[in-house]
């Protein structure tokens, strides 16, 4: 009976989708690779294989979303995931092609939305990203990645309001979301609002105290009280967290 299984490329493919959910994405492409072997125009196998893109494997992911997309060119997953790769390959041409493309066959993926206004945020127009975040966030309102995006873009259009109703929604969803509660403390300092915001870069290191970002955020506030010798404490601290990292925050 199981020798009929393993004929089956979808027996293998339950295999690497049981490890996925477990993280082992590296085992995982095993049974993908073994789905391939008996199936080479599986597209789930290929789909599969591309996600999780390491840079040193993009050249691999990219060859198998273009086969998948030579099977069939309407599969909006590869094209998304295309997209991701050019942009790790820092292609912004072919990566908006791909992000494009995915929007024009399904224009209620919120994941294409959500990853074509990243791609113009890299690219410094803002405006035009947050019009795609919100469109993410129409489909799904709950998509706190999606929700965070927006709210550093936000910041800088210098739309610190703006920013801090997206951390509320986030934290509203997850109180513990560190990077939130992180740059809520952030715009209170470009407020000008020193103390508060150290209660806020507190808070945030009571729940993670290996936040190099936060450490260094809370030393540039401690520095404008004028406690520099505690700020210092802060900054080694985060120094020895996250090495060689420039001694410059506030978002």
């Amino acid at each position: 009976m199981r020798r009929n299984k393993e004929k089956n490329p979808e027996y293998w493919i339950n295999m690497g989708y049981s490890l996925t959910t477990e993280g082992k994405d590296e085992q995982a492409k095993k049974y993908y690779k073994k789905a391939l072997e008996l199936d080479p125009k599986n597209l789930t196998a290929l789909v599969n294989l591309a996600k999780g893109v390491n840079v040193e494997d993009l050249e691999d992911s990219k060859k198998y979303l273009l086969q998948a997309i030579e099977i069939n060119s309407s599969l909006v997953e590869a094209w998304i995931n295309l997209g991701v790769v050019y942009g790790l390959e820092k292609d912004s041409e072919k990566e908006m092609e791909c992000f494009n493309k995915a929007i024009m066959l399904d224009p209620s993926r919120p994941d294409a939305w959500h990853n074509r206004g990243r791609a113009y945020k890299d690219r410094g127009l803002f405006t035009i990203a947050i019009h795609d975040y919100e469109e993410a966030l129409r489909l799904k309102p709950d998509r706190i990645g999606t929700l965070y995006e927006k709210a550093y873009t936000h910041t800088r259009l210098n739309e610190f309001e703006e920013a801090d109703k997206c951390y509320d929604k986030i934290l509203q969803m997850d109180p513990l979301h560190v990077d939130s509660i992180s740059d809520k403390g952030a715009i209170l300092c470009i407020k000008g609002r020193y103390r508060e915001a150290l209660q806020f870069f507190d808070k945030a290191l009571k729940i993670d105290n290996r936040s190099a970002r936060t450490l260094r955020n809370k030393a540039k506030a401690l520095r404008a009280l004028g406690q520099s010798r505690t700020a210092k404490k802060c900054i080694l601290e985060a120094n020895k967290i996250e090495p060689g990292s420039n001694y410059k925050t506030w978002l």
